[in-house]
């Protein structure tokens, strides 16, 4: 199995931290990411594109709204700065590349499995933020 794949499911640590603290909305939003992006990787990304980015937004958005509603808390909000800019840097560097006419991976598959590592990391900061006190 390809280590994007793979590591997709590291969003099941802040998924079930979300269900422990009864964070249900958020749990579910977290599961169709994973879920949809799964299928994303398993049809070679080919299909399910679009319902990817949308819910990748959705779970931005979501992120967005609990690190808000915890006050841009220190340390984790600033943490989830720095993750993002670690998700931007390797979404960027793994970006394909066009060589000799074809779509060439060139470390994509590294490149994007840690920018699910470091997305999962934006999650887990939001989440962190809103429910520690």
């Amino acid at each position: 199995m390809k280590l994007k794949i793979l590591t997709e499911f590291i969003f099941l640590i802040p998924m079930a931290i979300t269900f422990w603290f009864g964070l249900y909305i958020y749990t579910a939003i977290i599961a169709l990411s994973l879920a949809i992006g799964i299928l994303y990787h398993l049809h070679e990304e080919k299909k399910f594109f679009e319902l990817d980015v949308f819910v990748s937004l959705i779970l931005i958005a979501t992120n967005l709204y609990f690190v808000y509603l915890s006050s841009f808390k220190f340390p984790y909000f600033h943490l989830a700065l720095i993750s993002l800019l670690a998700s931007i840097y390797f979404w960027t560097k793994g970006r394909k590349t066009n060589y000799q006419g074809t779509l060439m991976p060139s470390g994509y598959d590294f490149n994007h499995s840690m920018w699910h590592i470091s997305s999962m990391l934006i999650t887990l900061f939001c989440i962190l933020a809103y429910i520690i006190n």
